[in-house]
């Protein structure tokens, strides 16, 4: 095969270092939820939901040991499509990259969605000039402006480069973390373990409500897969080595950070009252030590919903990257722009994704929970599989990794199960996401893609094509 010069693969800045790694994935995780999106956990009960995160975060375990085995061998933009492609081919490798796509984008409008509810939250004078209602939900224009505003702004600070958004993600998260700490030894100074009680939900058997934490814990610990996608831009050869400690490092402290949240909140206020707040964090806080709490609380809602919009909008876009420059997706996808290097077309869809956030409201915020995680998952177990069929070193751990996937696949899949998906909604959109993947598949990538298949191998895999 004939040898083709470097400038004729793509690439982008390689700007990242092990500090970058670790704020990217817990930036990810790390946003509002634990703000915004509590109440769908902690209603299930206090310990309910700390033991759902921590079963959630060590059957992950095996699966970041994988991630970490391939992305040091393999460090590849787009790095679970690499992976994929490589064991089985093509078409594995497009439908690997389509979910995670769905994963992190659909992130973007959840995170448009949560700016708005928290716009009106901290001020009630925005929901004023309304122009329609989905599903008993009032969209008012104000909210729509800023959540629209925020998305222009991510897509604008994506499409000009990585410095600014490493430096942003690094600040925020680290004042995060600080005001986290902060929030948790309050909690212990003035909470009461009585607030805690009963530790689970008295309508609901105490393991099915473990089980319908550890259903949708995947998508809130999710984030240390989004390091393999930018291990292509490690500065350096020692980013690559840590990897693989970065992801187990960036699990474990996003099970800490769910699990810290969610007693501070039960230790100050009784949770079953808690729980039918629209936030709240901020209602068991500003219960606790008064009005003038509520504004820290908030700045650290804004500060944990643009960090985590940040991070994925960054995956989101290296996913569709890896998949237009490896004619996966319409190679216009795969395209760098020639000043920022930056992968502008695939910046600009991530964005036009994330407009349209706002003016869903908050009936799209559980669904996107829900597919997000199972999209996640599937990814997972691609990874897992494809693991085993690239080698045979660690195979143990490699089979473990694929049985912890397929466990939690079925407690989301299986009908009736009590943390399914929801019929008709969200089973309709996943058939309407995977019939979309396998139709750009069939009929667009393959009438468009104009490279052979040595280099096609080259463009996703380069080095490592061998």
């Amino acid at each position: 095969m004939e040898r083709r010069n470097k400038m004729d693969r793509k690439e982008l800045e390689k700007t990242m270092g092990i500090k970058d790694y670790f704020f990217l994935a817990f930036g990810i995780y790390g946003g509002a939820a634990w703000i915004t999106t509590l109440g769908g956990w902690l209603k299930y009960g206090p310990i309910a939901s700390i033991l759902g995160f921590v079963i959630c975060g060590l059957i992950l375990i095996p699966i970041g040991l994988v991630y970490g085995d391939l992305t040091s061998k393999m460090p590849l933009a787009g790095g679970e499509i690499a992976f994929s492609y490589k064991a089985f081919g093509p078409f594995i490798g497009t439908m690997t990259g389509w979910f995670l796509a769905l994963a992190y984008i659909i992130v973007c409008p959840y995170e448009a969605i949560s700016v708005s509810l928290v716009i009106e939250y901290m001020s009630p004078s925005f929901k004023v000039l309304p122009l329609y209602t989905i599903k008993g939900y009032t969209i008012y224009l104000p909210s729509l402006i800023v959540g629209t505003s925020f998305s222009i702004l991510f897509t604008y600070l994506n499409y000009k480069g990585v410095r600014f958004r490493k430096i942003f993600q690094t600040v925020v998260s680290t004042t995060i973390i600080v005001l986290v700490i902060v929030f948790l030894i309050l909690s212990i100074h003035k909470g009461n373990m009585d607030n805690v009680r009963p530790y689970f939900a008295l309508d609901e058997n105490n393991f099915i409500s473990i089980f319908k934490v550890l259903s949708m814990a995947p998508f809130f610990l999710a984030g240390f897969d989004a390091i393999p996608l930018a291990a292509e831009e490690a500065k350096d050869n020692r980013s690559i080595k840590k990897i693989r400690a970065i992801i187990i490092l960036a699990i474990a402290v996003g099970v800490l950070f769910y699990c810290v949240t969610t007693l501070a909140t039960s230790l100050i206020n009784p949770w079953q009252e808690t729980v039918n707040s629209s936030m709240p964090t901020l209602y068991a806080f500003t219960n606790a030590f008064g009005s003038k709490f509520k504004n820290l609380v908030m700045f650290c809602a804004i500060l944990g919903l643009l960090s985590t919009w940040n991070g994925c909008f960054f995956a989101g876009t290296r996913i569709l990257f890896a998949m237009g420059r490896g004619g996966l997706l319409p190679g216009k996808l795969g395209k760098v722009h020639p000043k920022y290097n930056t992968p502008y077309l695939a910046v600009l869809f991530t964005g036009f994704i994330s407009i349209l956030g706002p003016f869903i409201g908050k009936p799209g915020l559980i669904p996107a929970v829900n597919i997000g995680a199972l999209a996640f998952v599937i990814t997972w177990l691609s990874i897992s599989l494809s693991a085993i069929k690239l080698g045979k070193k660690n195979l143990f751990i490699k089979k473990i990794a694929t049985f912890v996937c397929l466990f939690i696949l079925s407690i989301i899949l299986i009908p009736y199960f009590p943390s399914s998906l929801s019929w008709p909604t969200e089973w309709i959109f996943l058939g309407a996401w995977i019939s979309i993947g396998m139709g750009i598949y069939f009929f667009i990538a393959n009438k468009y893609r104009k490279m052979s298949k040595e280099e096609q191998d080259y463009q996703i895999l380069g080095k490592y094509n061998r």
